[in-house]
């Protein structure tokens, strides 16, 4: 997971797939608005998600993405054939590279939990997109190299979505950005319409505890508070602020949560040990035997990119099962992956 307190949102959207609507009608405009002077000039200049001015080259063939959250957006824009490195890392590195040999061909740069700046450097890319938690004085070090960097962010889907339009717009390729944000908004869709009639105070209270202790929850200022919030449920912790809050068990019991859902993707702790754990014994969630883990197994789907959709249809799907059980959500995930990465989820090794 990525640092999320530093850079949590100041600004809140109380409607976010109509947000996100909005976005995808000024996605739109841009996309013809080019002026055909711009193609003599060796440069051009955007405000990259930091609020930088950033210049950088008018033709692209080669960046790197330093981050999952940046990587990922470039294969949902079909631009990876442009990477230098790898760009994914970690468990999805594992399962790409057993299904792409291009993708395992390509080098490494992330030594241990570090990126190599000397490494990258020598494979010369024009642009370098980073995440907006990156170090600065590593963002010095490529910008002296002459490499555009770029800094991108989501914590929120908003957030998200506007990183996808800045990256299309970097990398030319507006269209391609339509066609994913549309199908971001279509899932996102699907789940509004059906659980718009049930009340705020009749939704069902979740827990998203975290990958230290089931005792660390998803604030009201994390991505999982905006996916509970889109799947139909109540974060009980949604008033806590900063990133990844430490509980007691007296408090969890207070919240007396409907479900519990455990984001850890790392086996720190599992179904079994909460509900054989005697501070749980009176929460409903555990009662109830309403305990799930997050999916994936090959990248979670509660990070901060627009991927988490796939989260939102699960938790959507886990919380309200007779108002979703026509819906595949491995044929969706599939179908996703295949689209927006190039290869199913399942071929990838993804289990749910």
């Amino acid at each position: 997971m990525i640092l999320r307190k530093e850079f949590a949102v100041k600004k809140r959207f109380e409607h976010p797939v109509r947000s996100a609507l909005v976005m995808i009608s000024v996605i739109a405009l841009l996309g013809g608005c080019s002026n055909p002077a711009d193609h003599h000039e060796a440069s051009r200049t955007v405000t990259d998600q930091l609020g930088r001015s950033v210049s950088v080259p008018k033709h692209i063939n080669r960046i790197a993405a330093l981050h999952h959250f940046g990587g990922k957006i470039v294969y949902a824009l079909k631009e990876e054939d442009k990477l230098v490195e790898q760009a994914l890392y970690g468990v999805d590195a594992v399962a790409m590279a057993a299904v792409d040999a291009a993708f395992a061909a390509k080098p490494k740069t992330l030594d241990g939990h570090a990126i190599n700046i000397e490494e990258l450097v020598a494979l010369a890319p024009q642009v370098a997109f980073v995440y907006a938690s990156f170090e600065r004085s590593d963002m010095e070090q490529l910008e002296n190299a002459g490499i555009s960097v770029i800094a991108v962010r989501g914590e929120t889907l908003e957030e998200s979505f506007e990183a996808v339009r800045l990256m299309a717009h970097v990398l030319d390729c507006e269209e391609k950005a339509d066609a994913y944000l549309a199908d971001c908004l279509r899932l996102l869709t699907i789940v509004r319409d059906r659980l718009k009639d049930i009340p705020k105070d009749q939704r069902l209270k979740v827990m998203f505890a975290g990958p230290k202790s089931v005792y660390s929850v998803a604030t009201g200022e994390m991505i999982q508070n905006q996916i509970l919030e889109l799947a139909g449920a109540r974060n009980v912790a949604a008033a806590l602020m900063g990133f990844w809050g430490d509980v007691s068990p007296e408090q969890v019991a207070v919240w007396n949560p409907d479900v519990i859902f455990l984001g850890s993707s790392l086996s720190t702790y599992g179904i079994e040990k909460v509900l054989k754990s005697p501070q749980f014994e009176t929460v409903r969630a555990v009662r109830e035997k309403k305990i799930y883990v997050f999916p994936s197994n090959i990248g979670w789907w509660d990070y901060p990119a627009p991927g988490c959709v796939l989260g939102v249809v699960w938790s959507a799907k886990t919380l309200y099962p007779e108002r979703f059980n026509d819906l595949d959500m491995l044929a969706i995930a599939d179908d996703f992956y295949t689209r927006y990465l190039g290869h199913s989820f399942t071929s990838m090794g993804g289990r749910l």
